[in-house]
């Protein structure tokens, strides 16, 4: 991590007059100034790189990227001149995602949570790092409180819905998508669409690219909770003629299963490919598994499982295949 734009706050706090460090008059609650806390001094110190940020589910180590960017140290910077601002924590946990360095933004999201515990936020971001990580189970908890905080939010559900699915509670899974795609037209997640930062169940009516996640990720999860009439039926709802653009993978995954889409076309990824295996190899892999066609998925596996985007959700649901046949 490039830790040089920080160093010179650090040293100006420590530096500062005790009468010049505390709260302000007037300040309102959560945006306090004063001596960074010795976890966040650590944490904005530290190394990500030093040692795996996991392992995989088949034994590989898993680690984080360095930012050259300064991202992260901008918003670091920030956050220490109000150690307990809640935005200021959430937007340094977040920057770090696109380095994946999740077990320091996890970190950042316990402190959010404790101070903000009525805040689906923390939880939410929180829990699904725990996915990252390979953490199921915990990631599972999180996002359980988030829907209860948040029960409209597409993102809490979509999230939630990958978590039981990656346990292989995959009627739960199927059961939470539904749940969402269902609140398309509900009154209550419309009115909640107004908050620009909330992403309503109801975009699944407004929004293609919400739509096609939501439902390709459903149709996966009842297929193999053996829901087969279930998944036919949603796959049969689908408008035609869709303008999906960066869900694109989910779209045609779902054309597969219409049929008007064939393996070999989704498959063929040359240059001008529109998509990356991650996605719709373990579409036709889970596909494939919910048919009894063992030999077909594991080819399709084994081969995201070499992929070093190592927190796609494609990949880690290979692991969890692989794993669970006992493939390691």
């Amino acid at each position: 991590m490039n830790s040089l734009p920080r160093i010179p706050v650090l040293l100006l706090l420590l530096l500062l007059p005790v009468g010049c460090v505390g709260s302000p008059e007037g300040a309102p609650p959560g945006t306090e100034t004063g001596d960074p806390p010795p976890w966040l001094t650590t944490l904005v110190q530290e190394d990500p790189t030093a040692r795996p940020q996991a392992t995989s589910l088949l034994g590989e180590d898993l680690y984080a990227q360095v930012d050259t960017t300064g991202a992260i140290a901008q918003a670091d910077s920030a956050l220490l001149e109000a150690p307990d601002d809640v935005e200021r924590l959430i937007a340094s946990g977040r920057v770090r995602r696109n380095f994946w360095q999740y077990r320091q933004a996890m970190r950042l999201y316990d402190r959010a949570a404790e101070l903000a515990p009525g805040d689906w936020r923390p939880v939410r971001f929180r829990g699904h790092r725990y996915l990252s990580v390979r953490e199921f189970e915990r990631g599972i908890q999180d996002l359980e409180r988030a829907r209860e905080i948040a029960p409209l939010n597409w993102d809490v559900a979509y999230h939630l819905g990958l978590a039981y699915f990656l346990a292989g509670l995959f009627d739960q899974a199927a059961t939470e998508y539904l749940r969402c795609l269902e609140l398309a037209e509900d009154p209550a997640a419309r009115e909640a669409a107004g908050d620009p930062d909330f992403r309503s169940c109801s975009a699944n009516g407004d929004d293609p690219e919400s739509l096609v996640a939501m439902m390709e990720w459903a149709v996966r999860a009842l297929e193999r909770a053996g829901r087969m009439e279930e998944a036919t039926a949603l796959v049969a709802s689908l408008p035609g003629d869709l303008a999906v653009e960066e869900n694109i993978a989910y779209y045609h995954n779902l054309l597969l299963h219409r049929g008007e889409k064939t393996e070999a076309e989704l498959l063929d990824l040359g240059p001008g490919s529109p998509y990356r295996l991650e996605t719709v190899g373990f579409g036709i892999a889970n596909r494939r598994l919910a048919r009894g066609d063992t030999e077909g998925a594991l080819d399709l596996l084994r081969q995201l499982v070499a992929d070093p985007w190592w927190p796609g959700f494609g990949r880690i649901a290979a692991e969890v295949e692989l794993a669970r046949l006992g493939m390691r």
